[in-house]
């Protein structure tokens, strides 16, 4: 059983829980109703008003550290799922966007931290329950969405964060091996060319597999090859997706 921590405002539920990772238990969630500093992949922020569910869990010496953004994703696809209708057009977007209907509703940000033989992962998720088309258009987001608006169920704020919350941490018990399969089913990039975005440029590849540990295989000019998920962004030919 999780423990819950609910606060009204912090800069980052991430930061949060990384400054007292010592002194808290395994399993601690975190959740805020508006964070104003949070971060996602590379850098790009990831702030939260009312409608935005953040929240992090911190997991200790987790299994396959490598692969937790996966796991996460499909618990956060399950949960959804649930409390909106089992759409086939929920899915995600290599390595760490929950998509629905070409739409990014929710993102995963997993931070791992060393303490001598100990590692510590804080695993971050936000996702965008309410907020209406014409706050993604004034925030100039076109790409993202929410749950009401792409199924037209705002699920209770509570409910969807302990639902959440026990998913992934049933997840993260869980060996990639035994998931990998369902984690295929639901990935957007495969089968598709995609724009692999580095700091040495872009390339052109199709996106034809994910590996053991969570990379992205992939096929190019020169052949096949591995993409690692803390090093790129990756976007489809001509857009998002």
């Amino acid at each position: 059983m999780a423990n819950f921590i609910f606060l009204k405002e912090t800069n980052s539920t991430n930061t949060y829980l990384k400054t007292r990772c010592k002194e808290l238990c395994d399993g601690t969630v975190v959740s805020a109703e508006i964070q104003t500093a949070g971060r996602g992949r590379l850098g790009h922020g990831w702030s939260a008003n009312e409608g935005m569910l953040p929240f992090s869990i911190l997991l200790k010496n987790p299994i396959e550290r490598e692969t937790l953004t996966a796991r996460a994703g499909l618990a956060i696809c399950g949960v959804i799922a649930d409390f909106c209708g089992n759409s086939p057009e929920i899915g995600i977007k290599w390595p760490n966007d929950i998509i629905i209907a070409n739409r990014k509703v929710c993102g995963i940000l997993c931070e791992s931290l060393c303490f001598g033989d100990s590692v510590c992962v804080i695993c971050g998720v936000g996702i965008n329950i309410s907020q209406s088309e014409d706050y993604f258009l004034s925030e100039n987001l076109p790409h993202a969405g929410s749950l009401l608006t792409q199924t037209g169920i705002a699920p209770d704020r509570e409910e969807l964060l302990r639902n959440a919350a026990e998913r992934i941490i049933l997840r993260a018990k869980q060996p990639f091996s035994e998931c990998r399969g369902e984690y295929r089913k639901r990935l957007v990039n495969l089968g598709k060319k995609v724009r692999i975005i580095s700091q040495n440029g872009e390339i052109t590849a199709t996106a034809e597999d994910i590996s053991a540990n969570g990379f992205l295989v992939c096929r190019g000019e020169n052949g096949i090859f591995e993409v690692n998920s803390g090093e790129v962004s990756v976007r489809g030919e001509n857009g998002y997706i």
